[in-house]
């Protein structure tokens, strides 16, 4: 006999009604009904799209994403046809009566109004874009983007636009700033705060800004807007607080949202601080037959405990995937287990990122933490298309528990910041970081990921290893040593510090005072770190600067230089100076220094750039993000014609050849284009530090020089203390005694006062990390500049050869002479 099944009917099924769809109604609206077929869900949406893809709006309107239609994820229709939902569109919910659990709509196309029932009720209002009363805000030309009716209105406007004014430098301000670039806009981008991305910490936002910079994005940071007028002609002026004004055909306001809680408010539930709608982990609100989800809703802080309220799709989903659990399954339902904020943003070829708290945020919590910043390569170094990413990792000083990461960099930003969210949600240590195992090949990672060297720099911080500092204002009053090579050192030089390359440093320690504080100093903070173990171990007090010059180092914008270096400043971020067939016609020698750090890369295009021949040009490509900037400059300094730099994907491609200026390398010599042949007359160590002070800028800008000393100069290249010298005559020996001996006995042309103002002078400069005679007579030998004493004058003053520091040349008029005919600057000091 045949039986036909009757469907089972859940007598309990619930009524409930859902106000704002998009992420969190539309994810509750959708978990409901695969939980239960038979409950009654209703949605009110306000607006004509009830789920629709709002983080890809900024890219519809600068054409990355083309056809509209797939950022509209479901229509009233096909929410209907799959899950059985009644979808009322372009309705408002005006009020509602919890003690008789209703809710008064009304439809805004007919203004009829009706009351609607729940048994329960969820609220997914989202929040709106702030719209400040400044004078002119409501002028046309203004706009924010929230759904897709802005992003129509923006894109369409932005067709005539030539000029576009973006407000406010968060995640949508800088997309919104980016796409408008790929349209080809000229863009402002303002910013209240000194930084974009306020959510993060300053060091780790500068490449982001300098890939801004760098693609024509002129950026006003620390400045707000006063008001807005219509300019003549057309187009809007906009009053900045600095008293400045910026003309613009199109504003963009992005600088923050709101929660939409007037109706939960006008409903009593319960607010926090910020006015979301406090939630429960259940996302119950203070009536626990009301639900709320997404950006309007408060949770908690799973690291820290206490109330967070964080605007993320993401988050928003999972939100109302918890309501729908509770409203179905009751106790069997798992809770929300807060919200930790991670997020990511991609600008241009730069990406950039955060999870858990940020160092400003701690410091306002009064939390004690500690941090360490370090950079690597996304992938295997040796693996072509190596490029650096930086790593920030914060925890607790106690516990070594993680509470915070940050990363920039070209490829594998998101990959850390997962594993570091992961490792946060999972109440990790910085412990368990270093040994924590990462899929490994040469095309995707390193056999030490970056995130475990974060570890190991953090454990090195936490044992005491290494006193780290974080910024060069903490260095002050000791020792600065510059780590890198000497070539990079001269290349760019940081302010205040002695070059010891790393390789030195073990045969140059006694060239240090052990008496006072030391600080390392190095690219990325790798071989800081190892100097500093040296130099603690020989005795020193030494700190070492974590990060390194690339995190130190302030964004600038391009500077284009007619003389010898491509336009740097082009939105393409391609540049050539001189016509492609001619380029073309010529031999071209392949250099790969991708997956070198920095000053790696430089010193390789130094070797290969002194074999280049007439007629042939050298490629290089790297993935330092510096050498963008570096090679102009070492070809303006070095007689090369930079012919072409251009930035993929953080990949720099430079092209260069032998200027008329730079001597083929095997042909004779040519006449030097700059440099500095400088009689050193004096004997006075204000006078003494000025001579070299020239010859060591002539040698860094790429030419030569020469410091001739005579009669009292000699005095400066004495050995001290003086060797033992036989035969000498008792005027001969008069003299040694009467005059000061080597750069340390020298005194000052001014204010001497017995030694009293020498010593103040030493001191201060000391002080503020200025470079002292010692140092800069170092600095001229690494250099190769010539030190030549005057034969005559040692004659005359009995100072023999021996007495002489190491590497002084002897010589008369006529070395001098034929120095001085080699450069371009003679000067008498």
């Amino acid at each position: 006999m045949n039986t036909q099944s009757t469907p089972q009917t859940n007598t309990n099924s619930p009524r409930v009604l859902i106000i704002g769809g998009v992420a969190g109604g539309a994810s509750a609206a959708a978990r409901l009904r695969r939980l239960d077929e038979q409950a009654s869900i209703t949605m009110i949406e306000r607006g004509p799209d009830v789920s629709f893809a709002n983080c890809g709006l900024p890219y519809h309107i600068g054409g990355e994403i083309e056809e509209r239609e797939k950022l509209s994820l479901q229509t009233p229709e096909t929410l209907k046809a799959q899950l059985s939902i009644d979808v009322q569109a372009r309705t408002e919910a005006v009020s509602i009566d919890r003690a008789a659990k209703t809710v008064r709509v009304r439809n805004l196309d007919t203004q009829a109004e009706e009351t609607l029932g729940y048994d329960k009720l969820i609220l997914s209002p989202g929040a709106s874009p702030l719209r400040p009363p400044l004078e002119g805000i409501d002028l046309p030309g203004i706009y924010t983007l929230r759904n897709l009716q802005d992003m129509d209105r923006i894109k369409a406007a932005a067709a005539s636009a030539q000029s576009a004014l973006v407000i406010g430098a968060g995640f949508i301000g800088l997309e919104m700033a980016e796409q408008l670039i790929h349209l080809q806009k000229d863009v402002t981008l303002v910013e209240l705060v000194e930084q974009v991305l306020p959510q993060m910490d300053p060091e780790m936002v500068r490449p982001v800004e300098q890939e801004l910079m760098d693609h024509g994005v002129k950026l006003r940071l620390g400045d707000g807007i006063s008001g807005f007028k219509a300019a003549e002609g057309g187009g809007l002026i906009a009053q900045l607080n600095s008293g400045q004004s910026i003309a613009a055909d199109l504003v963009i306001l992005s600088i923050g949202i709101r929660p939409e809680n007037q109706l939960a408010k006008e409903a009593g539930l319960e607010l926090g601080a910020r006015g979301h709608i406090k939630a429960s982990p259940y996302m119950q609100t203070s009536d626990p037959d009301i639900y709320a989800v997404g950006d309007a809703s408060e949770t908690i802080d799973p690291i820290l405990g206490g109330p967070t309220a964080i605007a993320l799709g993401g988050l928003a989903n999972r939100q109302g995937r918890t309501a729908a659990d509770h409203i179905i399954l009751g106790d069997q339902a798992k809770p929300y287990p807060g919200s930790i904020g991670t997020s990511i943003v991609r600008v241009f070829d730069v990406a950039a990122g955060v999870t858990g708290h940020s160092e400003k945020r701690l410091q306002q919590m009064e939390v004690d933490y500690q941090k360490t910043i370090v950079t690597d390569f996304n992938h295997a170094s040796y693996f072509p298309g190596a490029t650096h990413l930086t790593v920030k990792l914060l925890w607790e000083k106690s516990t070594g528990r993680i509470l915070g990461g940050q990363a920039n960099g070209f490829e594998g930003v998101d990959k850390r910041l997962d594993v570091l969210a992961t490792a946060i949600k999972g109440q990790l240590t910085v412990d368990e970081l270093e040994h924590l195992e990462l899929a490994y090949a040469p095309p995707f990672g390193a056999a030490k990921d970056p995130l475990n060297t974060a570890g190991f720099s953090a454990n090195n911080i936490r044992s005491g290893r290494v006193k780290p500092i974080f910024s060069l204002r903490e260095a002050e009053g000791t020792q600065l040593i510059d780590t890198r090579p000497a070539a990079m050192a001269q290349l760019k030089p940081i302010p205040g510090a002695r070059n010891i390359p790393f390789p030195e440093l073990r045969s140059r320690i006694g060239e240090l005072n052990t008496e006072k504080p030391v600080t390392t100093i190095c690219a990325l903070g790798k071989m800081s770190y190892f100097a500093a173990r040296i130099l603690a171990q020989h005795g020193f007090d030494v700190q070492a600067h974590v990060g390194g010059w690339k995190v130190e180092q302030q964004s600038q914008a391009p500077q284009a230089d007619s003389d010898n270096s491509p336009d740097t400043n082009s939105a393409s971020n391609e540049q050539a100076a001189r016509p492609a067939s001619e380029a073309a016609a010529q031999e071209v020698i392949q250099l790969d220094c991708t997956g070198m750090a920095c000053p790696g890369p430089i010193l390789r295009v130094k070797e290969a750039a002194a074999l280049l021949e007439v007629g042939q040009v050298l490629e290089v490509r790297a993935s330092d993000a510096g050498f963008k900037n570096d090679l102009p400059a070492f070809c303006k300094a070095n007689g090369y014609e930079c012919l072409s730099v251009a930035k993929d994907k953080g990949i720099v491609t430079g092209r260069l050849a032998r200027g008329a200026a730079c001597p083929v390398a095997s042909a004779a010599p040519a006449k030097a284009a700059n440099g500095a042949t400088i009689v050193v007359f004096s004997g006075e160590l204000d006078k003494a530090m000025a001579a070299y002070v020239i010859a060591n800028g002539a040698v860094a800008m790429g030419g030569k020089a020469t410091l001739f000393f005579t009669f009292w100069g000699l005095n400066v290249l004495r050995k001290d203390p003086a060797p033992q010298i036989a035969n000498k005559s008792f005027m001969d020996k008069m003299f040694g005694w009467m005059l000061p001996r080597g750069a340390n006995k020298l005194p000052l042309s001014k204010m001497h006062m017995a030694g009293l103002g020498t010593w103040m002078m030493k001191d201060r400069m000391a002080g503020k990390n200025l470079p002292n005679l010692p140092g800069l007579m170092e600095d001229a030998r690494k250099a190769g500049i010539r030190l030549v004493a005057c034969t005559m004058s040692m004659e005359a003053m009995g100072i023999r050869e021996e007495e002489l520091i190491d590497g002084v040349e002897l010589g008369g008029v006529a070395e001098y002479l034929g120095a001085a005919s080699e450069t371009n600057a003679n000067l008498f000091i």
